[in-house]
């Protein structure tokens, strides 16, 4: 490669750790993250997409070998090319599995002011006759195009007021799909509140995992999901997880963050670091936040984060802001409208889940013939068009996706500028991570 000249990829994001190590990641590129000594990270820093290797190899005082390989290595995730045609995440022809939020119910036991669900308590549960059609969809939907796993979110309204009927429901649709060759997993998306013997051994017994809404620690969760009577959640909920976990069940949180819990976040991070399960910090839509205070906790509770990491916690299993992913990318968000979508009580099939019960939306319905479930998701509202220029332009585009399309202002994610902030800090943490570890296994 002595004529060869290195480019830097224009979502190249290179960054200080310590003295003497740095981190290197391609924003653009699945995986990418590095952590460079003192060396490597002159190497890269030198690249102007100018210079040849040679002249580089003699500024440096490097071998041409040991350049070579090492710049080699950087082009296996793009964080350096010899042309320019760098590589972004692209839509796939077509999906290879399906991701399902269900509408299980309208029923609910807490009393939330914030729910976004219009048709709260309306309406009971889904009827057999749904559940049936849906599987029957399913199969056809598999068959055709082959797929090898299907997921499905049971949510509400509660979705665990109606556990009986998903008891009978989930095995049959499991061995028939299997049938297919195809996979099922099954999720809970519950407020907790409900949990007894014969929910835990069904759910070791599928392998069914929970999320779970969790607005803060105490007080925090109290104000915001109590029962009907005025009664807070929290205790009740506290008490459950720790069960799940003492059985081995995978559960993980979600918390969106407003201007009631906010202050309450770094007090929770401990709390789930002590846990040691997956947690989602989100930020509030369609209201305002306090911006200033919103930073200042943020920042605390990463700063734990970073506490955390260096006692082993393992900070890129366990932690995601908002519908980041920095280390998968994506072309759009979420899956909704190309491999996922949300399935009404009725049977209607929505673009998204906070659709649900909405006339308004485009929608189709799985008792409609002609159409599989690819079809349908394909076939309803899309959001995912132009985006703003700022975001056609940003290095992190491929991590924010522009955000959420459903609340987009402008073409662009209302908490961009937090974005900005908070993703190299995201980077930095997993390189701490994976630094801790290569000290840990004497590799540095």
């Amino acid at each position: 490669m002595t004529n060869a000249i290195p480019i830097k990829s224009p979502s190249l994001l290179l960054r200080p750790l310590e003295s003497d190590y740095f981190y290197a990641v391609n924003c653009a590129y699945p995986n990418s993250l590095r952590v460079l000594n003192r060396t490597q990270y002159d190497i890269l820093n030198t690249i102007d997409g100018q210079t040849t290797t040679e002249v580089l190899g003699d500024q440096l005082g490097i071998s041409s070998d040991v350049l070579d390989g090492f710049l080699g290595m950087l082009t296996q995730t793009d964080i350096i090319r010899f042309d320019e045609r760098f590589s972004k995440p692209e839509k796939p022809d077509s999906p290879t599995s399906l991701n399902f939020w269900i509408h299980t119910t309208n029923r609910c036991n807490l009393s939330c002011g914030y729910c976004y669900i219009s048709t709260l308590n309306t309406s009971g549960g889904m009827p057999e006759a749904t559940q049936q059609q849906l599987l029957h969809k399913l199969v056809e939907t598999v068959r055709n195009r082959k797929l090898k796993r299907v997921k499905f979110r049971l949510a509400g309204g509660e979705p665990l007021t109606q556990f009986k009927s998903w008891q009978q429901f989930i095995p049959q649709a499991r061995r028939i799909l299997a049938e297919e060759g195809c996979a099922l997993d099954v999720s809970f998306l519950t407020n907790l509140t409900i949990l007894n013997d014969e929910i835990v051994a069904f759910s070791k017994e599928q392998g069914i995992s929970y999320g779970v809404s969790l607005d803060g620690q105490g007080s925090y969760h109290d104000a915001t999901r109590s029962f009907r009577s005025g009664v807070g959640s929290f205790d009740r909920v506290d008490m459950n997880l720790k069960t799940l976990l003492a059985h081995g069940i995978p559960v993980s949180t979600s918390t969106v963050v407003t201007n009631a819990n906010l202050a309450g976040l770094p007090d929770l991070t401990r709390y789930l670091i002590d846990l040691d399960i997956p947690f989602r910090y989100s930020i509030v839509k369609g209201e305002a936040i306090d911006a200033e205070l919103l930073e200042q906790h943020l920042s605390a509770s990463y700063a734990i984060m970073r506490e955390a990491i260096e006692r082993g916690w393992q900070f890129s299993r366990r932690h995601q802001f908002c519908d980041l992913k920095p280390s998968e990318l994506g072309f759009q968000t979420c899956g909704s409208g190309f491999s996922g979508g949300a399935i009404y009580v009725d049977g209607t099939v929505n673009y998204c889940h906070v659709h649900v019960g909405d006339a308004t939306k485009q929608a189709h319905s799985i008792f409609d013939d002609g159409l599989d479930l690819v079809e349908m998701i394909q076939a309803v509202s899309h959001y995912e068009g132009p985006r703003s220029k700022d975001c056609q332009t940003c290095q992190f585009k491929s991590v924010c996706t522009s955000g959420c399309p459903v609340y987009r202002v402008d073409g662009k994610d209302p908490q961009c500028s937090l974005y900005h902030q908070f993703i190299p800090l995201i980077y930095e943490l997993q390189a701490r991570e994976r630094l801790q570890l290569l000290r840990e296994y004497q590799m540095i």
